[in-house]
């Protein structure tokens, strides 16, 4: 468990340059494929303040309902688009999880540092396929329960 919070907090953190564990080796491919990984989460931590920021800033320079509106409605549109990217990761992940988290990888990642060895990177037993679908699960309800109270308040916004 303590190797595996020491994984989870370096890709998350920005400011920790290299992951170390406490009680386990790791090859130089699972140092690259995790450093990959921080990556992506930087980029999506920085979209997001982005984001926020933005919305923020429109929200304190435009006060009005017409704003609210707009916005709901953006956001309306905007889950259309997820619901039907969510719907094809679903069905696609329900017919074959493996092949769908291997395309995931393919897309993501230029290399095959991702297929771990456990003898090399043990690691990766705390970190099996099935883990890997239920944070798919996780996510997908997430994003599911997201775009219903869009929908609920642009229907609410219409009325």
């Amino acid at each position: 468990m303590d190797n595996y919070k020491r994984m989870i907090y370096y890709v998350q953190n920005p400011f920790i340059k290299k992951l170390v564990f406490n009680n386990l080796h790791m090859s130089t491919f699972g140092e690259i494929h995790f450093f990959e990984v921080k990556k992506i989460f930087i980029a999506l931590y920085i979209i997001s303040i982005i984001f926020v920021c933005t919305m923020i800033f429109k929200i304190i320079n435009n006060r009005n309902n017409d704003l609210v509106k707009g916005l709901i409605k953006s956001f309306n549109n905007s889950v259309n688009i997820i619901a039907l990217i969510l719907a094809s990761i679903s069905i696609m992940a329900t017919i074959d999880f493996s092949k769908t988290f291997y395309f995931f990888h393919k897309i993501f990642f230029r290399n095959d540092y991702w297929i771990f060895d456990p003898v090399t990177d043990p690691i990766i037993n705390a970190l099996p396929e099935e883990f890997f679908m239920i944070e798919l699960i996780l996510i997908i309800s997430l994003l599911i329960l997201f775009t219903l109270i869009i929908k609920v308040l642009n229907l609410k916004n219409k009325n």
